[in-house]
């Protein structure tokens, strides 16, 4: 299993504070969650930019509602 999505990887190391055990997790639940639907939602409400979507779900456990409160409010650089 490779992980090749670098600015994903750096930002799941930032959110954990570089503590390599929890990103690996994270990261590990990331490819493993099944987010296409989550995805396909946020694209049909106007956010087209999948990469940034995939790390405020990271960030955000999943929660839609909190992804898109970061989107509304310019919070994923």
């Amino acid at each position: 299993m490779g992980f090749t999505e670098v600015s994903l990887n750096r930002e799941i190391l930032r959110i954990n504070k570089y503590d390599m055990e929890p990103s690996m997790d994270d990261l590990c639940g990331y490819i493993n969650a099944n987010w296409d639907p989550l995805l396909e939602d946020l694209e049909e409400m106007g956010f087209h930019d999948k990469l940034t979507n995939r790390r405020l779900l990271v960030k955000n456990n999943g929660s839609i509602k909190r992804v898109v409160m970061d989107l509304v409010a310019g919070e994923f650089e």
